[in-house]
């Protein structure tokens, strides 16, 4: 494989990027979900620094490079289909197996990934029990924390939805492989989700401050990993009360499934990402300090499973003939 690619995971509200060069995450950035001109800029400028940089879009770079070297190729996994059809790129290279091509010209003979656009495929997505309405983005999830923190493992997503996702993997009795399959899971509206709704019924927009600075999600103290104290539980006025409701509901409802998830598989992980993972995890740490504990936060878990799922794919197409990858 080319040396650096790009990896974009399409969420519900923003588009999460991350640079490669082989299997190093050199950077990562966010944007809002981008305008078809928007897209077809960055397509043309080749993913450049200055085409980041003309966007008209407000952006949380990140760690991002000041110059990008040629791209190898695009890798997508989106769960938003009418974002998907905007990264269609014109493909100059043979199509790989196990990802889409997503334009039907003939490719040319330059590489194997060169100027390639490639769409995460479910059926391709290594594990087993993807039922057809599991998110791409969730299984993304999976397959990096299983790969990188080892199975079973429960991930928990904080960002526009509350998302329990978890995994096991079950030995293959008939090939000897260690095959991960989807364990099950659960969703629930994420902290911002339950904040704008609760305030869109209250004209108090003192209220409405207080909140979001009480439980500010992707605020800079969540960011830095500095100190987040709960809310008062016993508020006296309105938005106390959100706060509290949001904060100790939220805080309740993790605690809760982790209980459940160690009681059945005592030795199992479970991890925290999301915009919103490392305030839940700081409300943790004051409410159930021996959960928090056992409790990781990595806001790279998808950029981990794009990662395993183009070195499978990789593989895959070398060596069809392979059982296990």
């Amino acid at each position: 494989m080319t040396q650096a690619w790009l990896a974009l995971v399409i969420g519900n509200t923003r588009l999460h990027w991350g640079f490669f060069q082989f299997k190093t995450l050199k950077s990562v950035w966010h944007t809002p979900h981008l305008t078809a001109e928007n897209a077809e800029k960055l397509i043309q400028s080749g993913f450049q620094a200055s085409g980041w940089r003309n966007l008209s879009v407000s952006q949380d770079y990140g760690v991002f490079p000041s110059q990008f070297v040629s791209l190898a190729s695009l890798w997508v996994a989106s769960a938003v289909p009418q974002q998907t059809g905007l990264w269609q790129m014109p493909p100059s290279v043979d199509n790989r197996e196990g990802t889409r091509n997503t334009t039907p010209e003939k490719s040319s003979e330059k590489g194997p990934e060169n100027g390639s656009s490639n769409i995460v495929e479910r059926s391709r997505i290594p594990l087993q029990n993807l039922y057809p309405t599991l998110g791409i983005d969730r299984a993304i999830n999976l397959l990096g924390a299983g790969n990188t923190l080892g199975w079973p493992v429960l991930v928990i997503d904080s960002g526009t939805a509350l998302t329990f996702t978890a995994g096991v993997e079950p030995k293959d009795s008939i090939s000897g492989c260690q095959t991960p399959a989807v364990y099950g899971g659960a969703i629930l509206p994420g902290l911002r989700l339950q904040r704008q709704a609760l305030l869109q019924q209250t004209a108090d927009l003192g209220a409405a401050s207080s909140v979001r600075e009480a439980v500010g999600g992707n605020g800079p103290q969540a960011r830095a990993g500095c100190d987040q104290p709960l809310p008062v539980r016993w508020a006296t006025d309105t938005a106390g009360a959100i706060a509290s409701g949001l904060a100790y509901g939220a805080t309740a409802t993790v605690a809760d499934y982790l209980t459940d998830w160690w009681q059945q598989f005592p030795k199992g992980k479970a991890v925290l990402t999301g915009g919103d993972g490392p305030l839940l995890h700081q409300f943790l740490k004051h409410k159930t300090p021996a959960i928090a504990a056992r409790v990781q936060v990595d806001s790279h878990l998808m950029f981990w499973g794009m990662r395993h799922y183009h070195q499978t794919i990789g593989k895959l197409s070398q060596r069809p003939d392979i059982g296990c990858v």
